[in-house]
């Protein structure tokens, strides 16, 4: 049965995801999100340029037995599709990951006697050389379509972006936008293109670009997807 991957039931999750108040609760609302899209294994967490030793994981929900014999066998130093993340900005599938290396070819064939021969992986760059992605390994034995992997880049930056909010030091202060950095960002968040938010607000698309760069360097983004996403986290911006 095709899955409506946007219905009001994955709508109605997303929204619960918002309203976690700890990692534990956000990490269980995500893996309930990711099991409405399909059937995956996934691991989210953190890999940093000049810190080896792979992935350093917020919340996974590979078998303990494969998690353990990663690590065990010092997978995250070797691993194609970590080192694909640290220069990609967009996600990609595992088949863009070309093992290339003896123990690179042990991990992929590794991987398929777990029943995983495909995956879509997105990474999100902070601005402190950080990488946050998640892993997700489809455990059907075909390839993750476009249109699954629209879904679960969605959710990923869903994820990331209330993680950071309930892990970040207290602060006093919430960045102050202006109305118009709060305007473009509203549209921004209801589909809207840079040409037509400068009709609707009758401005010249540079200056809605200008409000737009305002706000994701006051958010302290890299997108403006996850300034979007920051912003309603924050309550800057309602939709």
């Amino acid at each position: 049965m095709k899955r409506d991957l946007f219905n009001s039931q994955a709508m109605d999750t997303l929204d619960a995801m918002l309203n976690t108040r700890t990692v534990d609760e956000l990490a269980a609302q995500f893996h309930k999100a990711v099991s409405q899209i399909g059937d995956f294994y996934c691991v989210a967490g953190i890999i940093r340029k000049f810190q080896p030793g792979g992935l350093r994981p917020t919340t996974s929900s590979y078998p303990t037995h494969w998690t353990s014999h990663y690590m065990d066998s010092n997978y995250g130093r070797v691993d194609p599709v970590l080192r694909r993340a640290m220069t990609s900005h967009t996600g990609f599938g595992w088949h863009a990951c070309d093992p290339v290396r003896k123990q690179e070819k042990i991990l992929v064939a590794d991987m398929y006697d777990l029943g995983l021969q495909d995956g879509f992986v997105m990474p999100i760059h902070g601005p402190d050389s950080s990488v946050f992605l998640v892993n997700f390994g489809q455990r059907a034995r075909k390839m993750v379509s476009r249109r699954v992997q629209a879904a679960l880049a969605m959710l990923t930056m869903q994820y990331y972006q209330h993680y950071h909010y309930l892990t970040a030091p207290p602060t006093s202060e919430i960045p102050l936008l202006t109305q118009r950095e709060c305007e473009c960002l509203s549209w921004v968040a209801n589909g809207k293109t840079t040409v037509d938010i400068a009709d609707i607000l009758t401005l010249n698309e540079n200056t809605v670009k200008f409000h737009l760069k305002n706000a994701q360097r006051k958010l302290e983004c890299t997108n403006r997807v996850t300034t979007v996403l920051r912003a309603i986290s924050l309550g800057l911006i309602v939709i």
